[in-house]
């Protein structure tokens, strides 16, 4: 199927517009159609998903891309199943109208499209780890922005947790499953296996046995385990099977060279599920979590705001690990996070780049010791005087620490001595701190101020988006399983909150600069498709 770009979107003769009455007109032009016609779906960027077919002209052309991707997103603003988004297009005239279909004979999308089009999305991601939806909704995010004039450089950022849909398993069930599926791909299967195959084989070994029986238990599959994986180990056909990369990571993680693990020593990436292997355990506080774990950047200003950026990882992913991701696509901002994200080396790249980070929090608490009360050279690396003014006799920078000694007949006497960080000693009194820790006591000061604490008050208006993602799109139980698939559908749910966002801020806001938008992008789509016909041709 080789890639052409969406030509029909100019209003036929017949087009099913032109038979609406002047009150219909009235009607479709106040609805949220109107909107997302004009002002979302012509933004789409059909062309960055043409490395998904074939650059043969010769072949058949695809169904229109950015047709698939609108219906994707409206499936999600209003809560459908791929089903009934299809419904919606073939029977819903506002649905044609947002997606410039009105003057199609047949819509351009079958039982099979939305499902076709994800599947090779996720085959290229997997392929060359490149998210083209990512892509295309963080740089739709940043159109919104423009549209809605979101001023100033203020981001905030939060994560969340997302369940997976597998179920919850025992480690004896963990162990059986992974088994026990391999067991069942093996055609010519030794007798002593073919136990698993019995239906009340796996209700005997899991529910109908005693506490005490379970360790017993667990080492008796685990032996079938070991077993089987010596047995096919060379064999190719089955060596290269899921369910046989499945057992030998089980058993990696379950066993070792003295034996079978103790519970303890199970890292929390191991495999929870032999259905969704890339579903992690976490504990969070009192909760144990099993799925994956998403990070939301959100721009604001006092008017607006829009989701410029997210990802999803394995829920063993930090939240420092995000802050230094995030730091890599940002520059030049204010970037407002919880404590978890805050660290001295973050601090310093994100410094680097001109992001000047603003915790809410510090992990490990707020406690001061005033050294940053002292006035110190950080370029020369020299402590120049103490609170009082004194100067020091003798200052060094030594192993990542300010050293300093004052003059005894100044400390004894120091009203700020009762406050004061320094240790007294023989001749003098010494005053040491690290880097590391002045920077923490500068900061903790710095949070004390009101503007500060005005500025670190905003971040709390990105906590919101977990709820609205579990309550209103049901983000803890997606149909899909792993990274990959569960990113996708991700994306397109927080599409759906930025469209929603930009048709509200719309509504009563003039947009000057919306024409000029529009015909840089429809005057790309005819670059594209000049370029596209040239190389063919040749």
């Amino acid at each position: 199927m080789s890639f052409h770009l969406n030509k029909a979107q100019q209003m036929a003769f017949d087009d099913s517009l032109l038979s609406l009455t002047e009150r219909e007109k009235k009607y479709l032009n106040n609805s949220w159609a109107e909107t997302f016609s004009k002002k979302i779906f012509p933004f789409i960027k059909e062309d960055r998903f043409s490395i998904l077919y074939s650059d043969n002209p010769a072949s058949r052309p695809n169904n229109p891309v950015n047709v698939y991707f609108g219906l994707l997103i409206l499936r999600e603003i209003f809560n459908q199943s791929d089903e009934e988004a299809l419904n919606s297009l073939m029977f819903d005239l506002r649905y044609q109208y947002a997606l410039h279909t009105t003057s199609f004979s047949e819509q351009p999308v079958s039982k099979n499209s939305l499902t076709n089009f994800r599947a090779a999305v996720y085959r290229y991601n997997q392929k060359y780890g490149v998210d083209l939806i990512q892509q295309e909704i963080e740089t739709q995010a940043k159109t919104f922005s423009k549209l809605l004039n979101i001023e100033g450089k203020n981001f905030r950022m939060d994560s969340l947790m997302i369940s997976s849909s597998c179920k919850k398993l025992s480690r004896l069930e963990i162990i059986y499953t992974t088994v026990s599926r391999l067991i069942k791909v093996i055609d010519k299967l030794p007798e002593r296996f073919k136990p698993y195959l019995d239906k009340g084989h796996h209700n005997d070994t899991i529910y109908r046995s005693r506490d005490k029986d379970l360790s017993s238990k667990i080492r008796k599959v685990l032996r079938d385990g070991l077993r089987l994986y010596y047995l096919y180990r060379k064999d190719r056909k089955i060596r290269n099977t899921k369910e046989f990369k499945l057992l030998a990571r089980m058993l990696k993680e379950q066993t070792h060279k003295r034996g079978i693990k103790v519970s303890k020593e199970i890292a929390p990436n191991s495999l929870q599920n032999p259905t969704d292997p890339d579903a992690t355990y976490r504990r969070k506080g009192e909760k144990k979590h099993i799925g994956y774990t998403a990070n939301l950047i959100e721009k604001f200003d006092d008017n607006n705001r829009m989701i410029e950026g997210y990802d999803l990882q394995k829920n063993t992913y930090s939240d420092q690990k995000f802050a230094k991701d995030s730091i890599n696509k940002l520059k030049d901002v204010n970037l407002l996070t919880d404590g978890a994200y805050f660290s001295e080396e973050i601090n310093n790249k994100a410094k680097a780049k001109g992001i000047k980070m603003v915790p809410t929090n510090l992990v490990g608490g707020g406690k001061n010791n005033n050294s940053d009360k002292f006035t110190i050279d950080e370029k020369k690396h020299q402590v120049k005087k103490c609170p009082s003014g004194h100067k020091p006799i003798t200052s060094e920078f030594r192993e990542g620490s300010y050293r300093a000694h004052f003059d005894k007949k100044h400390c004894n006497n120091c009203p700020f001595r009762k406050e004061c960080p320094v240790i007294k000693q023989k001749k003098s009194y010494l005053f040491k701190v690290s880097e590391k820790t002045l920077h923490r006591c500068q900061l903790i000061t710095e949070m004390g101020t009101s503007e500060y604490q005005d500025l670190a008050k905003k971040r709390a208006g990105i906590e919101g988006i977990p709820s609205v993602l579990r309550r209103r799109y049901k983000i803890d139980y997606l149909p899909v399983r792993g990274v990959i698939r569960v990113k996708v559908y991700l994306g397109f749910k927080i599409s759906a909150i930025n469209c929603k966002r930009l048709i509200k801020g719309l509504m009563n806001s003039p947009i000057p600069e919306l024409s000029i938008l529009l015909f840089n992008h429809l005057f790309s789509l005819f670059s594209f498709q000049r370029t596209y016909q040239v190389k063919s041709a040749a």
